[in-house]
């Protein structure tokens, strides 16, 4: 009776055991289980929308919070020639202009300028690429990195760097790109190469700016501490995470406005004949705010037959542009509305949700005086053009886009 008894027990407890075995087996299944919705890579379906413009099209409007013109203030100490880069930080304006790295507030009043142009181990020679990161600005200056003060513009240190044209900053490392191999580099802060990723091939023509589409400072972008990477090739766009690896976020699915592989400069040889067969693609480069991807659409070449793309910025050659709404997975080709966000194109992200333009007082001035009787204009343009002059400094033209 015992031994039944024990044999009875022991077999209750097995049961239970293979109970619980199986339970711990199917919860931790549930676990590791991958959510394929969230592993779901969303897609920019930049060819349908061009196929269907007329059901795909939108205002600016209509993704806008708000408008701000701002006027930068103008004296000798912050003379602009030209506006090469713009980066909004902390709520301040970083210029980079010809001559010198000028910092201004949110009214667009002149603070400081940052470092100072020359030879020595504290200045810069010429600026290829500057970024900030965690308060300190770093200009690219090519074989050399100077590291500044963003709050009042004073010297930290000079890093030795690899002859290369762009440059970002990534958890203590430098990243750019070997413009002979097409590698993502990360040099440290002695100028070391010490990983790379295959990434893409590159011609040494193409990284050359008058090869790039106006801004050329692009190849960087992305949300604070998401820094992601698009090249002029590649349909996905990839975030660079902290272990150095390439961990794709989006798919651009540019339909038969791609640019066919075969019809790469690279692989033609002949500058002439590319600008002449690329007329009918399109060139898409990204923008990110915390809500949205901004997708600038280029040309390739000198022209194309896609002039009508929607709100078109001349100056800067392109043709136009689209936004990507992360929340619902939409992109919209953006019309022209010159009545409710005149002279603006959005060239930069201020890693916000925010979007950056600018424009020289003689464009501003002059659309105004041809339109004012057309367009009802927005009171921030009106105040600011009426306020200024042709010799004045540019004006930073500021959309906050809804959240």
């Amino acid at each position: 009776m015992k031994m039944k008894t024990c044999s009875t027990k022991t077999i209750k407890v097995k049961v239970i055991l293979k109970i619980i075995l199986l339970t711990l087996v199917v919860g931790c299944t549930n676990v590791q289980k991958p959510d394929n919705k969230k592993n779901i890579l969303p897609y920019v379906k930049i060819g349908e929308a061009l196929d269907n413009r007329k059901s795909n099209i939108k205002s600016l409007i209509d993704f806008i919070d708000s408008v701000k013109y701002i006027p930068l203030e103008t004296t000798p100490e912050c003379n602009i020639e030209e506006i090469k880069k713009i980066i909004s930080y902390n709520g301040n304006f970083y210029i980079w202009d010809y001559n010198a790295i000028l910092k201004f507030n949110s009214n667009g009043k002149f603070i400081c300028q940052i470092g100072k142009m020359g030879r020595g181990p504290k200045e810069y020679g010429r600026n290829r690429e500057m970024t900030i990161r965690k308060d300190t600005l770093f200009v690219n200056e090519g074989k050399k990195i100077v590291a500044f003060n963003a709050d009042d513009g004073s010297f930290i240190q000079s890093y030795s760097f690899p002859d290369r044209w762009f440059a970002e900053r990534l958890n203590g490392y430098f990243v750019s790109i070997n413009s002979k191999t097409g590698f993502i580099e990360f040099v440290n802060n002695r100028g070391s190469v010490t990983d790379s990723l295959d990434y893409e091939h590159f011609s040494q023509n193409e990284i050359y700016p008058d090869m790039m589409i106006y801004p050329v400072y692009d190849v960087f972008f992305g949300t604070p501490g998401a820094l992601k990477i698009s090249t002029s090739h590649n349909d996905t766009i990839f975030e660079i995470n902290r272990n150095h690896q390439l961990i794709p976020r989006y798919i651009f699915d540019i339909g038969d406005y791609k640019l066919p592989e075969k019809e790469r400069l690279e692989y033609l040889g002949d500058f002439m004949q590319f600008q002449k067969i690329t007329s009918g693609f399109v060139r898409p480069v990204p923008l990110e705010t915390t809500r949205f991807l901004i997708v600038q659409l280029g040309k390739w070449g000198a022209e194309s037959k896609y002039e009508d793309l929607g709100f078109r910025d001349n100056k800067a050659d392109l043709l136009g542009f689209g936004i990507f709404d992360k929340k619902t997975d939409e992109f919209f080709v953006i019309s022209e509305d010159n009545e409710n966000y005149p002279c603006f194109f959005p060239h930069v992200s201020d890693e916000e949700n925010r979007l950056i333009s600018w424009g020289y007082p003689v464009d501003l001035i002059s659309f105004y005086n041809e339109n004012k009787e057309k367009y009802n204009f927005c009171v921030s343009f009106t105040h600011t053009v009426k306020s200024l002059e042709m010799e004045d400094n540019p004006v930073i033209i500021e959309v906050k886009l809804k959240e």
